[in-house]
């Protein structure tokens, strides 16, 4: 677990890094409190790196838990 800055708000959080972007493991808690949506862009700051601008693009809840999917674009569809 390492300390993640997601809009603003300072979360404990399981991150893995993607090609693409992250995939961030939340308790439910924060995820709720965080109150952010699919498709909502966000500024990450994972310690130890540079602050970036990704896209909510997957949220799986599985209580006690959340996996968050943060990608750098949106995919189109189609």
């Amino acid at each position: 677990m390492q300390q993640v800055a997601l809009n603003g708000s300072d979360v404990w959080a399981g991150v893995v890094e993607t090609s693409g972007g992250l995939r961030i493991q939340l308790q439910i808690d924060d995820w709720q409190r965080l109150r952010l949506g699919q498709g909502q862009r966000v500024p990450v700051c994972v310690s130890g790196k540079d602050d970036v601008w990704l896209f909510v693009t997957n949220v799986t809840e599985l209580p006690p838990v959340v996996w968050v999917t943060l990608a750098r674009r949106v995919r189109e569809a189609g």
